[in-house]
Parts: structure tokens; C-alpha cells; sequence
């Protein structure tokens, strides 16, 4: 029988808005009986609730949500609220989706932003046009303002709507760019036919302003991109001999179904140990987890110590009744104490590889030299749990920005799905609450780098990874 497969995924939260399309609205007691089942079911299958924040404080900010519903919303507005309600969990997996009807009314208008943009730093970057082509307007180009409303002053009104792990906010701007920063200024500042842009020039360094018209969403496609791929800081699974003492190694997730992490891994750390390499340089920038067993099975390659990785792993008793006859949860020795239910304790160290088969490698092909590692805000749910591996052991350094995920755990795994009766809103609840063995200085925070490091613009535009660069030189000097 084999055991269960925890998808610790990040799934990025592409958040469905619109601006009120339909003015109809929902009458107040329809709205009341919605939000009641959503409080009533993620307190009954979520255990994020109260771990960051006391329950006096949160019940008494859901009372005052719920005050709200005492006049009539329309959809759009229900669902912001609900969407604040998620987010006082402090959780960065759940999500709320509109029905379908809606979501495709809003795909089809031309009111959508049409640039992909990423942040360095507080610089937000041009990466990609979907829309017109304008003259002026190029990929690199960093976007100072929209509309007349600076970046910061924008970022202030976006940042609010989207709950993450704890009370980081590193995660939150990357999810703010990319094409998030368009669904996001299109629920916040309504249907817009055109946007008004102040860039600076990637090449010139001038001030300048154009103007570009909104796109559908259903436009956002690959085939309508008009800039030719620039060059990326994420580098995917890659292997590099940077001289005859440092080595990059890029692990880009630990979820992608097709990827042979073990034999990934095995040939790359007896290429390591072959080369005679004594600084290891470790970039999950972009790792936003994926299976369990792929991040214990890197740290085995890393470390000769079996450690105990998580304190618990548990489940509230609703999703476990669910659940309890899969055969997964019976291998892992999944069993109910009073109203919780907890994950067999062999599942709770760093050889558990899930149901993947692995084998620990051989103690030659183990590296145990300098190692670095390189984090971003991406740096999130099985990323970040690999980062918190690394940092309880003090097996390396860190270098870049604190993670998006928490040092101590996050609440994902398995998850529930509800509709609410009334609006047809659906609210996907993450189950399973794993938390890492540690005791952090400050709760709710991500690993603090050693080594305060943002990617640059200027690095950006002469193609190379501040990160990285930052790491040579360290090492070099």
C-alpha cells in the first residue's frame, strides 16, 4: 500500500474580479446565511484561525465583518468580504473563487491591465505587453505610476486584499506582480478603458509617460505577447561550476510531475563530489513547494543527521471523518485524539519521502561543505519548509529576502471545497497544519536572511542574479 502524497503547492491565487458588472444585490439574510456557513466551516476544518492572532481579537473582527451584511451587496462586494475573512487566518493556501458565470462575463471585457510586471526590490519591472504595441514602452522599463497614483500609493490599497503566511509581506509582492497587479487594480479601481503610465526608460533613464488601452483577460496569452523573453533570475533546475571551489545549484520547485528529482539530485551531488566543490550555492528563489518527500530528499543530500522536522501533523476531526477510510491517511497512520487527528509519528522526520520510493543516498554522495542559499519572497510552502530545514540545523547561509513562507509550518496539504448556497462562492479550505520543530524569535515571519539581498533593476538589465552575484563575491573576498 503506498503512502499518502501531501501536495504542499503553492497555488497562486489568479483572484477573479470585476467592478460591480451586474448592480443587482443579494438581500441581506441570503448574505447572512453565506457567511455563517463559511465562518462555521472553516473553523470546523481549518486550524489557522487562531494561530497567529488570539481568538477575542478574530471573533470580535468577524463580528464586525458580519455587521456589514445588515444592508444588501452586490457579489463583488460579498466576495471582497469573504476574501477578508480568509485572510484573518493569516494563511496563505486557501482561496475564493467566483462562480464561473462571472468569472467569464469579466474575462471577456477590455478593462484589464495589459502588462506582466515583477518586483526588485521596491522597483516594479516591466516584463511583458499583452496589449498594443506603443511606442516608448519596453520590456524593463520600471513603472512609477498608474493613472496618476504613484506605485507605493497603489501597493497600499492592493496589499490589504491578500492574506499569506503569518505576517510577512514578501510573498504578497510576488503575487502582486505578474498579471496579479492587473486582476488586483481591476477589483480596486474599477473598469478602465485606458492607463496612463509614467516609466523610466531602461536605456535612457528619462521620465517618460504613455499611454496604452486595456486588454480582455482572456487575451493574456503567450501567442499576444509582444516583447521577446528576457532574461530570467529563476534558472530552473540547473547545475553550474562557477570555478574550481563553487558550485550554483538551482532546484526551481519540488512539484513538477515529470521531473526525476532523484535522479536529479544524485547525479548532480556525485558531479559535487567529484569536482572537489567547498562552496555550494543553493537557489530556491522560485520555489513554491510542491510534493512532500522532494524537499526531505535535498536536505538528505545535505545532511548526514536524520532530524525531526515537523512537532505535529494534524487535522481537524470534520476533514478526517472525510477522509479517514482513504488509504493513504490508514498507511500514514492517520488516528483521532479528542477533536484533533494526528499523522503517524514516522512521518514526522526528514527520510519521510511520502509515497515516492526514494532511496536515501550513500553516505559519499552526502554534501557537507559551505552551503548558501538563496531565498525570495517566492520562497514559499514546501520551499520554505526545506528553508526552515536548513535554518533549524544551521547547515547554511542565507542569502536574499525573508521567505514567503512561515519558519514554523503553514496550514495546506489536503484540502475541502464548500459552495456557499446563496452566491455560489467557493472557498477552498486547506486541512492539514504542519508545524516545522522549531521556536521562532518572532512568530508569523519567514526565515531572515543572513544577508539582506534584493534582485536589482540594474542587475535585472545586465542579465545577471543579484543573489547570486552577491554569494560569489562573499566567498571570493
Amino acid at each position: 500500500m503506498k503512502p499518502m502524497r501531501i501536495i504542499l503547492l503553492f497555488t497562486l491565487l489568479i483572484l477573479p474580479f470585476t467592478d460591480c458588472f451586474s448592480q443587482k444585490k443579494i438581500k441581506s439574510n441570503k448574505l447572512l446565511k453565506d457567511f455563517d456557513y463559511a465562518v462555521r466551516e472553516l473553523k470546523l476544518q481549518h486550524q489557522g484561525y487562531y494561530n497567529y492572532v488570539d481568538k477575542s481579537t478574530t471573533d470580535s473582527e468577524i463580528a464586525m465583518l458580519r455587521k456589514r451584511l445588515e444592508k444588501p451587496m452586490t457579489k463583488l462586494e460579498f466576495y471582497q468580504l469573504i476574501r477578508q475573512l480568509l485572510g484573518l487566518m493569516n494563511e496563505g493556501h486557501g482561496s475564493v473563487d467566483l462562480p464561473n458565470s462571472t468569472m467569464l462575463k469579466l474575462g471577456m471585457g477590455k478593462s484589464f491591465f495589459p502588462l506582466r510586471v515583477i518586483f526588485f526590490g521596491e522597483d516594479l519591472i516591466i516584463t511583458q505587453n499583452y496589449g498594443e504595441d506603443i511606442v516608448g514602452l519596453s520590456t524593463g522599463a520600471k513603472l512609477v505610476a498608474i493613472n496618476g497614483e504613484t506605485i507605493p500609493q497603489i501597493m497600499d490599497k492592493l496589499l490589504p486584499l491578500i492574506a499569506t503566511d503569518g505576517f510577512n509581506e514578501t510573498f504578497k509582492f510576488e503575487l502582486v506582480a505578474r498579471m496579479n497587479l492587473s486582476l488586483l487594480y481591476r477589483l480596486v479601481y474599477g473598469k478602465k478603458k485606458e492607463f496612463e503610465l509614467q516609466l523610466i526608460d531602461p536605456v535612457s533613464k528619462q521620465t517618460k509617460t504613455v499611454i496604452i488601452p486595456a486588454i480582455r483577460y482572456t487575451a493574456v496569452k503567450t501567442k499576444n505577447a509582444k516583447f521577446k523573453s528576457r532574461y530570467s533570475i529563476y534558472s530552473g533546475f540547473k547545475f553550474e561550476q562557477i570555478n574550481d571551489s563553487i558550485a550554483y545549484l538551482s532546484v526551481l520547485n519540488f512539484g513538477t510531475d515529470d521531473f526525476k528529482y532523484e535522479a536529479f539530485y544524485k547525479k548532480q551531488f556525485r558531479k559535487i563530489d567529484s569536482l572537489n566543490i567547498k562552496h555550494l550555492i543553493l537557489d530556491i528563489q522560485a520555489n513554491t513547494g510542491g510534493t512532500e518527500g522532494n524537499e526531505n530528499l535535498l536536505f538528505s543530500y545535505l545532511s548526514e543527521k536524520k532530524i525531526r522536522k515537523y512537532k505535529k501533523v494534524t487535522m481537524l476531526s470534520k476533514p478526517y471523518q472525510i477522509n479517514k477510510n482513504d488509504k493513504d491517511y490508514k498507511f500514514d497512520k492517520w488516528a483521532l485524539k479528542d477533536s484533533v487527528a494526528e499523522r503517524g509519528k514516522f512521518t514526522l522526520f526528514s527520510d519521510y519521502y511520502s509515497d515516492l520510493g526514494y532511496i536515501p543516498p550513500n553516505k559519499d554522495d552526502i554534501y557537507t561543505n559551505k552551503l548558501y542559499v538563496l531565498t525570495s519572497g517566492l520562497t514559499f510552502s514546501g520551499g520554505a519548509e526545506f528553508a526552515s530545514m536548513i535554518k533549524m540545523t544551521n547547515r547554511g547561509e542565507f542569502i536574499g529576502v525573508e521567505t514567503g513562507g512561515a519558519y514554523e509550518g503553514n496550514v495546506s496539504g489536503y484540502s475541502e471545497t464548500i459552495k456557499l448556497p446563496n452566491s455560489k462562492i467557493k472557498i477552498d479550505i486547506p486541512t492539514v497544519h504542519f508545524q516545522i520543530n522549531v521556536l521562532p524569535e518572532e512568530r508569523g515571519r519567514g526565515i531572515i536572511p543572513d544577508y539582506e539581498v534584493p534582485q536589482t533593476w540594474e542587475d535585472y538589465l545586465n542579465k545577471k542574479n543579484s543573489k547570486l552575484e552577491f554569494a560569489k563575491r562573499m566567498i571570493m573576498n
